[in-house]
């Protein structure tokens, strides 16, 4: 059995909520990152190996330490929510079931990062899921987590939900920007980049749902744990949603020394192939990714039938 780190209390009933989430040990990232210097926690995140859990897989704690801090400047940190990739679904999973795991993710990253007003764009067909978030973010704000002199540490911070329209090149992080500030979600011609001249032209860091929730574990546990898990430069757990023709379709945490056969045969997870039919070929990523054929998958014979 693999180790979760974002995922491990998703079957705790009533997690979604916020006395369930704190009883089960929710928030102690926040309490303990109010404690340090900004500096200190983008270094625990560089320490972690955390890379971009959206697709681009650059490494986090470096984006973070790109934020310009001109005096007198408000920054911003924005979390893109705006899922739109054919067949991906585990940011939604994680936003419907373990809601308050982003908002503390989001929390402790504002902190970092020095943003008093974030934002979660979320995409727009999503709909139901701003509702659950929105009541998460008022009962962390009910409970001291957000709004003004946060646990009597003078940082202030509020987040706020924005639903997008619909177009899928908003999950390209400054089309994503325009759209945020009420525009037509174009791409902006790069350099400046975001983290000098981002949403209203102030210092913007953009990261994905996963990317801000493996925060939480990585202050909780410390960076040098983080990265023990996995392989090489890929640390930490991965969410993979895992749909079509398979035995168990849904989401699961894994790392990343686990091979495509393990995750697709393994009862842990995918359970294999109905009815004993071969596997002919998987699309590892969205849909600009290759189609994969199994000879470039399967190391060994399964006694599967065509």
């Amino acid at each position: 059995m693999g180790k979760k780190l974002l995922l491990d209390k998703a079957h705790v009933e009533g997690i979604r909520y916020y006395d369930v989430y704190r009883r089960e040990g929710g928030y102690r990232s926040v309490e303990k990152a109010l404690k340090m210097a900004p500096a200190d926690i983008v270094e625990e995140v560089k320490k972690s190996g955390l890379r971009g859990r959206g697709g681009a897989g650059f490494p986090t704690g470096l984006k973070w330490s790109f934020i310009a801090k001109p005096e007198g400047v408000p920054r911003h940190l924005v979390c893109n929510a705006d899922e739109s990739e054919p067949g991906t679904f585990k940011d939604r999973y994680l936003m419907e079931f373990i809601p308050h795991i982003l908002i503390e993710g989001m929390i402790v990253s504002s902190f970092a990062l020095g943003s008093n007003v974030s934002y979660i764009y979320i995409r727009g067909e999503y709909a139901w899921i701003v509702d659950i978030l929105e009541q998460a973010i008022a009962e962390a704000k009910q409970n001291g987590f957000l709004g003004k002199n946060i646990l009597g540490t003078g940082f202030d911070c509020e987040i706020y939900v924005h639903r997008g329209a619909g177009a899928y090149i908003c999950g390209e992080e400054t089309a994503l920007i325009e759209s945020l500030e009420g525009k037509r979600g174009n791409p902006r011609i790069k350099p400046p980049f975001p983290a000098v001249k981002g949403a209203w032209e102030r210092p913007t860091v953009v990261n994905n749902v996963e990317t801000i929730a493996a925060v939480v574990p990585i202050i909780n546990d410390g960076g040098d744990e983080y990265a023990k898990i996995g392989i090489g430069k890929s640390t930490g757990t991965k969410l993979m949603s895992a749909c079509g023709n398979i035995n168990k379709p849904g989401v699961y945490e894994i790392d990343m020394t686990i091979s495509v056969e393990e995750f697709i045969y393994s009862d842990e997870y995918c359970g294999g192939i109905p009815k004993g039919r071969k596997l002919k070929a998987c699309i590892p990523g969205g849909s600009s990714v290759p189609i994969l054929p199994a000879n470039l998958l399967l190391t060994t014979a399964k006694g599967e039938k065509d």
